[in-house]
């Protein structure tokens, strides 16, 4: 009998994350749930197969070796096995842990290595990344680059990827100075709103109509320009400095801030930020709300009669999974006057979205994209309504390229277009100073 392998993984699970593991009594109930498992079959592709696999690295049964590796990076971190599963085993939590050990034994990506830790982590880096690609894409080059011979200048993940990229607006949300959007009517408290990264860049006017949504609910509205990156991607990439950097950032930063609440729109950054108590014990943990979970708290506004609209939501995994939201942003649309809500089958799988994986993953993306798109092919919808940039970005991916005439919109810039029609509603907020 040959000697255990000694692994990473022995040293970076704690007495917390072995009791975890051992959580799971293998029935099953986790497989249905998981995309990857469902698209192809694979029982090491599924969350019983991986928690598998991490405890016989554990044990030293196992080598985490490029199978090993495999088997892992293709996990979306959806969590859609965390609702699913009976034991409550905390399958993101064990999957971020496993995922920095693997780092510890090979060399960082070019992606990792620069686009996560250098630019996805600085406004001026990702600006200037966001500016060469409004360049791309308003110049011929993004023609040019799609044809032969100078298509075989671009790799084929590049070429394929280039089309899933929305038109990149001019500017950033973000300044660099603190602003403060005043509330419409009589102020009801203050809010700070979490801008992140490539949001703030590439949905600009999805923040803007959130701040409208906002004031229009009688709350200043206060953007911190010192705020980074939630370091999201970089948890699910296993680089655990650069979350931990970011983390005690953001934490340091809203903590001194005399907010009532803290509201993000997007579903991955919340599901995050509402872990940073792992980190240290922070006055904002209570504070964090997705915009759903808050503008449902209000009492309802009154809204005049709509076209009629047919509208279906998807669930985006870290709003649905990592936060428990999913009522809240039905219940918004669904007392919408003129709205149909009309059911989306499988609304609560992932899109394939899921992050970065997209890039990481791309054929598995795209798999699971086709599979959404046959879902949302059958609702009729006018309107596909989401909750988070990655999400809205695959999804009216998914769109243009099945020709479907439909649009896509976060759940944000749908209210933001609903009450638009109401007096006093802002067109613009009111900033003042800050």
């Amino acid at each position: 009998m040959g000697e255990a392998v000694v692994t990473p993984l022995a040293s970076a699970f704690g007495q917390n994350e072995k009791r975890l593991l051992q959580e799971c009594i293998h029935c099953g109930f986790c497989l249905p749930a998981c995309p990857t498992y469902m698209e192809n079959g694979k029982e090491m592709d599924s969350p019983r197969g991986r928690l598998y696999l991490m405890a016989s690295a554990l044990n030293g049964n196992a080598s985490m070796d490029d199978a090993f590796s495999e088997h892992m990076k293709l996990c979306l971190v959806c969590r859609a096995c965390e609702t699913a599963c009976p034991s409550g085993v905390q399958f993101g939590h064990l999957m971020e842990i496993t995922r920095g050990a693997m780092a510890e034994t090979k060399l960082p990506s070019f992606f990792e290595k620069y686009l996560l830790s250098k630019v996805l982590t600085s406004h001026g880096w990702l600006s200037t990344l966001f500016t060469l690609t409004r360049v791309y894409q308003k110049t011929g080059l993004r023609k040019l680059f799609s044809t032969r011979p100078f298509n075989l200048l671009v790799p084929q993940k590049v070429r394929t990827l280039q089309a899933s990229i929305p038109s990149v607006p001019p500017r950033r949300f973000g300044t660099n100075d603190d602003v403060l959007y005043s509330a419409v009517g009589k102020k009801s408290g203050t809010v700070s709103l979490f801008t992140g990264c490539v949001m703030d860049h590439l949905y600009p006017h999805v923040h803007a109509a959130t701040v409208r949504l906002l004031t229009w609910y009688n709350f200043d509205v206060n953007i911190l320009a010192k705020q980074t990156c939630c370091g999201a991607l970089h948890a699910h990439s296993g680089d655990t400095q650069t979350t931990d950097d970011l983390a005690q950032s953001n934490v340091d930063l809203f903590d001194n801030t005399n907010s009532d609440y803290i509201i993000l729109n997007s579903a991955g950054c919340g599901a995050h930020l509402k872990s940073y108590s792992k980190y240290r014990e922070a006055g904002i943990s209570g504070k964090i709300l997705d915009l759903s979970e808050f503008l449902a708290r209000m009492e309802t506004k009154q809204m005049s009669n709509g076209r009629l609209l047919k509208v279906a939501y998807d669930e985006p995994c870290h709003l649905l999974h990592g936060q428990g939201v999913s009522a809240e942003p039905k219940s918004l649309l669904s007392q919408i006057p003129g709205v149909e809500l009309v059911p989306l089958k499988e609304a609560d799988r992932c899109c394939g979205s899921a992050g970065s994986y997209s890039i990481t993953e791309t054929k598995m993306s795209l798999d699971l994209l086709e599979r959404k798109m046959n879902a949302v092919m059958e609702t009729g919808a006018d309107i596909l309504v989401t909750a988070n940039p990655g999400c809205q970005i695959q999804l009216a991916w998914g769109v243009r390229r099945r020709g479907i005439e439909m649009e896509v919109l976060h759940l944000a810039q749908f209210l933001d277009r609903v009450f638009s029609n109401e007096p006093g509603y802002p067109t613009e907020p009111i900033a003042k100073a800050n």
